[in-house]
């Protein structure tokens, strides 16, 4: 991971958490990399070499695993844990580059549960459309 993806805003405990996610088996499986993070967004990019369905374009799981990975980069800031309640995604155009990113952020919020949304791209083609809804983890029953 370079220390030059995140802005000089973020605070450490942030950047030790996206650490963390980011060194996961299936991130490092699919090649997921973190391009920039700052207060506002998270953009990761993943290679599509490998990752193509049947008929040769962009396969819907590892599309929505990056998103998947934007989301909880994004949501996982500071002391708190979140997870995943429910995940959508909605696919516009296939995927036909060898490169694809995705851009997530949160658009609205409460003290338990976050709203984000992941645009994802395929060069300047807007090819995707995810949201994550989260919740906060209680701390005292972890």
């Amino acid at each position: 991971m370079r220390e030059e993806a995140f802005s000089a805003d973020v605070s450490e405990l942030t950047k030790e958490r996206a650490k963390t996610l980011l060194s996961s088996e299936l991130v490092r499986t699919l090649g997921i990399e973190l391009e920039s993070m700052s207060p506002d967004t998270v953009t990761v990019s993943m290679s599509m070499s490998g990752k193509h369905n049947s008929i040769e374009t962009g396969h819907g799981g590892a599309i929505f695993s990056l998103a998947d990975e934007a989301f909880a980069l994004d949501s996982n800031r500071g002391n708190d844990v979140w997870v995943a309640l429910s995940c959508n995604i909605v696919y516009h155009r296939p995927v036909k580059g060898k490169l694809i990113t995705a851009t997530s952020r949160k658009v609205s919020g409460t003290a338990n549960h976050a709203l984000y949304e992941v645009i994802i791209k395929d060069g300047e083609r807007h090819v995707a459309t995810f949201q994550g809804l989260s919740v906060r983890l209680d701390p005292s029953r972890a």
